[in-house]
């Protein structure tokens, strides 16, 4: 069912989501979100759409999985006051299943929030059972094409089901509730990102690589529901997130990707090589995924 639920979310057609906006050149990406009224208050979704080069796909897996390396590379503001002050991993399960802490200062007087969050990893291209790790079960097998990277927040109420015991919040900090992840798969013909992405790739980077493949091109979506507690948070901050933050912290998060391709990021490429089982594992499953069925 987890798996199943991140499926529906990252290939419904976009009724109802409102665009808002997209950006061109080098990383090349759409924005979507909806707020929505619920019994825990109001809810916040997003959806990003991004078009890339496989070659980025090991670098972006990287900077996701150091969860410890967040807080280094996420950007911060002073007006209004949007920074993470802490993320560090509580846990590590599986090959690519950890249980991780972000704690994020908000302005004044706003409380710091708190997020727990599980993520766990596996791909829907065909059915591997010797791939699985015991710890990422919900795989829905199949032939989906896709590698999944399921996120969902932990809180009190989840203990009995995770096996991990989750304390209270501080005194002073408010816990979140998010419910998302991450798809990668090879990119339709008619996605409206591809065409940027190859004029990009034919006017920049074809001069001087081979790395052009107009046909195995990947499409990431990220999705993710947020109840953030917004009682009480003003309109302006919320435009704020949506408009310039949002689109700010994937930027920079694909940015980090380019260098960590680049060898520019050596906490990454040393995590890349202690990990050779996990990354070797996402390159194989990409090769199967680009091909042409």
């Amino acid at each position: 069912m987890l798996f199943k639920k991140l499926l529906q979310n990252n290939t419904a057609s976009l009724d109802g989501w409102v665009k808002q906006g997209e950006h061109t050149g080098r990383h090349n990406f759409s924005i979507y979100y909806k707020l929505n009224e619920s019994g825990h208050g109001r809810d916040l979704s997003c959806r990003l759409e991004t078009v890339i080069h496989p070659d980025l796909l090991v670098p972006i897996i990287s900077v996701l999985n150091e969860s410890e390396l967040y807080s280094s590379w996420l950007p911060d503001w002073t007006v209004p006051k949007l920074h993470v002050v802490k993320s560090e991993k509580l846990r590590q399960t599986g090959r690519c299943s950890q249980i991780v802490n972000i704690e994020t200062v908000v302005p004044w007087p706003l409380a710091k929030r708190q997020v727990i969050l599980k993520a766990v990893a596996c791909d829907d291209i065909d059915c591997h059972p010797r791939e699985e790790d015991e710890n990422e079960i919900g795989c829905p097998g199949g032939s989906g094409g896709r590698i999944l990277i399921r996120i969902q927040s932990l809180d009190t109420d989840t203990n009995e089901n995770e096996g991990w015991k989750v304390s209270p919040a501080d005194k002073g900090v408010v816990r979140m509730k998010v419910d998302g992840g991450f798809t990668i798969e090879k990119c339709p013909a008619g996605h409206p990102m591809k065409k940027y992405a190859v004029q990009y790739y034919e006017r920049i980077e074809k001069p001087h690589s081979s790395l052009l493949s107009k046909e195995a091109l990947a499409l990431v979506t990220f999705s993710f529901c947020v109840n953030p507690q917004l009682s009480g948070v003003p309109k302006s901050f919320i435009d704020f997130f949506l408009r310039h933050a949002i689109g700010k912290m994937w930027n920079m998060f694909l940015d980090v990707a380019e260098e960590v391709k680049n060898g520019e990021r050596n906490a990454h490429s040393d995590a890349i090589a202690m990990k050779r089982e996990l990354y070797d594992w996402v390159e194989e499953r990409t090769k199967v995924m680009l091909e042409v069925r």
